[in-house]
């Protein structure tokens, strides 16, 4: 006879092994649907718009590819997916449709960002009241909720026409490499098409910069950039935060 653990470990390989175990009752099947569409269900409401991108019937039988070898390790399901824009990348589909990879991968992003810790937000009226010595010398760091990244293919600009209200005619993004700015403000997740230079600016705070000294790295690596753009788009979308005494990211 098993004893807990032993029954417990068993009824986890009983419910994710290809084939149901002939030794079991039939009723037993409701367990192994209810785990695999769990897993569907959390992967569809994590990746929308690359359930929209393959449609129902291609998006369900490659999350349950994925599924089935990439069990949860947790009981919330929130966060469940990590791995499926990389998944995507190596799969028939994703190398179809070169900017899937990508578009999941924003979407992760998205999802971090909602899911991510707080902190104060350094909003425009904090900015405006500082004098310039103090602006330039700012020690803030990115928010713990957002999120940058550089994408090799339009995928900011598909991703923002599929999560429009409006519906939209067939188009064709210019294909380039895209950069995107994902923010948590007023209990909603932003994302910004951004420049490079904006990129550059947040990539050094990330790093440790003070503000000044981001601009001034933000200068220097683009000589012809309009650096009062780039750094009211970072004041604009909140996308920064006071710096703690101690390192306290989480992601």
């Amino acid at each position: 006879m098993l004893d807990g653990r032993e029954f417990q470990q068993w009824f986890a390989q009983a419910i994710m092994a290809r084939r149901a175990p002939a030794d079991i009752p039939a009723a037993f099947a409701v367990y192994r649907n209810s785990w695999l569409q769990g897993l569907l269900d959390a992967l569809g409401s994590n990746y929308p718009t690359v359930a929209m991108l393959l449609g129902d019937e291609l998006f369900e039988k490659v999350a349950l590819e994925f599924a089935r070898d990439h069990p949860a390790t947790t009981p919330a399901l929130a966060l469940y997916g990590e791995k499926f824009p990389e998944f995507l990348a190596l799969h028939e589909a994703g190398r179809e449709i070169p900017y899937l990879r990508d578009v999941a991968q924003l979407e992760r992003l998205w999802t971090e960002c909602f899911f991510a810790p707080d902190a104060p937000v350094l909003e425009e009226q904090d900015y405006a009241r500082l004098t310039p010595s103090q602006l330039v010398s700012l020690e803030a760091r990115v928010h713990p909720a957002a999120r940058i990244a550089r994408f090799e293919t339009p995928a900011v600009t598909i991703w923002q026409a599929h999560r429009a209200d409006e519906a939209f005619e067939e188009f064709e993004p210019e294909w380039k490499a895209e950069r995107a700015l994902v923010t948590r403000g007023g209990g909603g997740v932003a994302v910004t098409l951004i420049d490079g230079p904006t990129f550059h600016m947040l990539t050094a705070i990330r790093n440790g910069r003070s503000l000044g000294a981001a601009i001034g790295a933000t200068a220097e690596a683009h000589p012809e950039a309009d650096l009062s753009k780039a750094l009211a788009t970072v004041i604009s979308t909140a996308a920064l935060a006071v710096r703690p005494l101690e390192d306290d990211r989480i992601w």
